[in-house]
């Protein structure tokens, strides 16, 4: 629905201002879907639902379409697994909950820094064919880091990060059979 970032403060802590919404099935006046606000260092990611909900209901919406009351046996089963899947980090049941939020990736993993492991959930969305916005966040982290990845060519792509530290890549690529 809308996706600002202002780059009027910090360049690794832009102001995040994100919407995604779907409408009901059954009743075309209620939206629900996630909003995520503050700065890229301490984003709040919350459901959201107009007129206002239980975020049982706006779970059940953004799966399903339809109020939680509403649903038959297998869809109650989908909404339950995609919260339990987001609840325990794994991306396979709540594909559908993304995707109807409007999120094109959702990831989970173990990356390792020398000794260190530590978990890592990845959200993003490919804004155009030339833009994906992308942000992800240690699970023991303070912070997090948004990306951004813009294709200036067939050739060449700008990516810049922000986060912890900040940088920006000029990316030159060449393929050949």
């Amino acid at each position: 629905e809308r996706g600002t970032l202002r780059f009027t403060g910090p360049v690794n802590a832009p102001q995040l201002d994100v919407l995604a919404t779907r409408r009901g099935i059954d009743n075309e006046q209620q939206r629900v879907g996630v909003s995520v606000t503050g700065n890229a260092l301490n984003p709040r990611v919350r459901l959201y639902a107009d007129p206002d909900m239980s975020d049982t209901e706006k779970l059940a919406f953004l799966v399903s379409g339809r109020s939680f009351s509403a649903l038959g046996r297998n869809d109650a089963a989908l909404v339950q697994r995609a919260a339990f899947a987001l609840l325990q980090g794994e991306g396979g049941g709540a594909t559908d909950l993304l995707k109807a939020a409007g999120l094109d990736d959702f990831s989970v993993e173990q990356r390792a820094n020398g000794t260190v492991q530590s978990t890592v959930v990845t959200l993003g969305k490919q804004i155009s064919q030339r833009l994906y916005v992308g942000y992800e966040r240690g699970l023991n982290a303070t912070s997090g880091a948004l990306q951004l990845i813009y294709r200036l060519s067939q050739r060449f792509t700008l990516r810049a990060q922000s986060g912890t530290s900040a940088g920006m890549d000029l990316i030159w690529q060449w393929s050949w059979n």
